[in-house]
Order: C-alpha cells, then structure tokens, then sequence
C-alpha cells in the first residue's frame, strides 16, 4: 500500500498570485511546506499537483529541483488533476494537502493517516468549521491546517458527480464528505494531544498578503532552531505575540 502527499498548487491565485513561490528567509513558501510533509513516517510518495497553465512552470521546476513528483493537469477541474496525480504517482491512498496551508505538520498528517486507517474510511480529515456536520460539541481545528486522506478508487468517483465538477463554490471532495450514506467518512477531532488546536476562530490558510506576513513571521521565529517546528509552538507564539491575530482572515 502506497501513500501519497498530493500538494494542491497554482500560481493564478485571484487574491494573491503566485503565493506559493513566494520567499520566506530566502526559500519558496511551497518548498518549506514539502519539507514539512516530508518529516511524515507514513507518507511514501510527495507530488505537486499543479496545472497544464504556462503560469505553473515555477511549480514543475521546483519539484524536480526538490526531487518530488509534479502532475500537471486541469486548471478548472481539481478533481481530476488530484485523481490523475495519484493514478501516475502509483498511489493506492492520496493525503490531500492545499499549498496555502504550509503549517500543517508531519505529526498531525500521520495521526489523521492512522485515524483513517484504523477505522477504515473512505475519507478521513481534520474537523473544521468547513464542513458540514452538526456541531454535537465536537472539537474543531483551526483553519488552514485542513489534512484529508481518502483512497484512489473513491477519488476516481468524482464522474459521478457532474455538479460537483468545476463548482468553485464547493471543495473538490465535497462530492464524498457531502455523501456520507454513499461514503463511510470520518472526521479528526482536535482533542486529547490536539486539543490546543481547538480554535476553530483562528486561519492560518495563505489567501492574502497579510496572511502571508504571519506564516513569514512564524517561520522566522521558529525555523533557525527547528526546521519542523511543531505545532504547538505557532500557538504559543500566538500568545505571546496578539498582534499576529490581526494578520488573519481577510483584507
């Protein structure tokens, strides 16, 4: 059984444009994120799932430059081009990753691997305020930290649901989450070990220059000393530092 960390990445994003190529201490925020994932002792494979645009070379050359595996496919179908990744990268499970969230650790993507797993799902993720559960006082992660595994064959389903296809307004796997009588999903709490990431108030998803100028900040203080700094850590420098609250959200 294979494992894949398949980066979801374009450089045409409306809001901040070419956000993932973007230097923190002299590296692109995308190759701090794949040097994250690649601390994870479950993942086997890492690709950048990017689009057949001129405008994504930046990407396909930084993962041969990194060594990683780099699929180019649809720029309006997600779906596809994360389906096609894991076809050509060999992979029976895809732990899908958003390259606007370059926080996410190692850690939590081999905990929320386990919990899919041991129990079996067809689609596993961090609980945030994103889907749509009933509340039931479940503990939600923040956002931006969004860790999802689920396997080839429920991620070639995606025909099945032609409305779902090229709808901006829903996330590419919503056809699964959406369709729990047809999917068996479950959903990753933050408790217990995570439960310090119960703050589903707070982002930490790159959509703005701003939210940029907090992931630069947070590696800056963290980096030097610990290249996979943990989790814990960007929530401690939370507290000791308000002022990054207000480098959240949106402009």
């Amino acid at each position: 059984m294979t494992i894949g960390a398949i980066i979801v990445a374009r450089m045409g994003s409306a809001r901040l444009p070419g956000k993932n190529m973007m230097k923190i201490m002299g590296a692109p925020m995308a190759e701090l994120m794949v040097e994250r994932v690649a601390a994870s002792k479950l993942v086997d494979k890492i690709v950048i799932a990017t689009s057949s645009d001129q405008s994504d070379n930046a990407l396909e050359n930084l993962a041969n430059r990194l060594g990683i595996g780099c699929y180019r496919g649809s720029l309006l179908n997600v779906m596809e081009r994360i389906y096609g990744a894991c076809v050509a990268c060999g992979c029976d499970n895809i732990v899908e990753l958003l390259g606007d969230n370059p926080l996410v650790h190692s850690d939590l993507i081999d905990d929320v691997i386990s919990f899919y797993l041991n129990g079996k799902y067809d689609y596993a993720a961090t609980l945030t305020k994103e889907y749509p559960v009933e509340q039931r006082n479940l503990k939600l992660f923040s956002v931006g930290l969004r860790v999802q595994v689920y396997s080839k064959v429920v991620a070639g389903q995606y025909s099945k649901y032609p409305e779902y296809i090229r709808n901006e307004s829903k996330h590419p796997c919503a056809y699964i989450f959406d369709n729990p009588d047809v999917f068996r999903v479950g959903y990753f709490e933050a408790k217990d070990k995570w439960g310090f990431m119960n703050s589903p108030e707070l982002t930490f998803a790159v959509n703005y220059q701003k939210n940029f100028d907090l992931i630069k900040a947070i590696f800056e203080k963290n980096y030097a000393n610990d290249k996979n700094f943990t989790l814990n850590k960007v929530y401690k420098q939370l507290q000791e530092d308000k002022l990054l609250y207000s480098l959240m959200g949106a402009e």
